[in-house]
């Protein structure tokens, strides 16, 4: 019976979790490491991911590991914990069957001490993966709670701010040179512009983005949809409208 050898380690991390849950990159590395060496198989490299998120798969790290997979260099990938490829059951049991089963590689996981080679460490591996996309929702949904709360109590909740505010401890900052933009647009608006032709001239008096760049006209619909916001409200997700939680750009009028 042939004797997997070649061995992998995949490693991830984001700020967040590394600070939370105390397992760094590097300590992710040594016990894979190690248990490869236990095994008696030859570590070939690690491929790592830090400080992007678990739920999208387009990450340099696990896509070089996907070509090495694909060209027959890796015949088994070490991960210290099941979550560390994916948030998302989906994205997890299509690594897995796509990737890693269909080129014949087996995946370990040391938290898990779960093992691929096995029929029993493949049917945990789609137990588990379930219950780490409902934990990671459950994260979302905590977060949104946390936003709302502060929303309701007058604070910033987070998010990109709107062309004319900068966050600044948790609440909206009027940035003046914005703020002469977002005036501009509305009386524009007032003198019946349209979109298009209030971007046109936003882009002829050489203003630009929030990004540096040319305005469009969904930009400045934009601005427009925002209009409560400039007036000093602030609404976050299902949140009431607070009044005068910022200094307002426009007045009520």
């Amino acid at each position: 019976m042939y004797e997997i050898k070649k061995a992998c380690v995949y490693t991830r991390v984001s700020t967040a979790e590394q600070a939370a849950e105390g397992y760094s990159i590097e300590e992710q590395e040594r016990k894979c490491k190690a248990a490869i060496e236990s095994k008696g198989w030859e570590y070939v490299r690690t491929y790592s991911d830090p400080g992007i998120s678990g739920r999208t798969t387009d990450r340099p790290g696990l896509q070089s590991m996907f070509t090495a997979i694909a060209q027959k260099e890796v015949e088994a990938v070490f991960v210290y914990k099941l979550d560390r490829l994916s948030r998302k059951q989906k994205d997890t049991m299509a690594i897995i069957e796509d990737v890693l089963m269909k080129n014949d590689v087996a995946l370990v996981s040391l938290n898990e001490t779960l093992d691929t080679t096995t029929p029993w460490g493949r049917a945990m591996i789609g137990i588990l993966s379930s219950f780490n996309q409902m934990e990671s929702e459950n994260i979302q949904m905590r977060t949104a709670m946390g936003r709302e709360a502060k929303a309701n109590k007058g604070g910033y909740a987070g998010g990109k701010p709107p062309i004319g505010y900068k966050a600044v401890n948790g609440q909206l900052v009027i940035v003046p040179e914005e703020a002469e933009v977002v005036r501009l647009v509305f009386d524009l608006r007032k003198k019946g512009g349209t979109y298009v032709s209030i971007a046109e001239e936003l882009n002829n008096r050489g203003f630009t983005s929030k990004s540096g760049k040319k305005f469009h006209h969904s930009a400045v619909q934009n601005i427009l949809n925002n209009e409560n916001t400039y007036k000093g409200f602030y609404k976050y997700g299902k949140s009431g409208t607070n009044e005068k939680t910022h200094a307002p750009i426009l007045d009520e009028e």
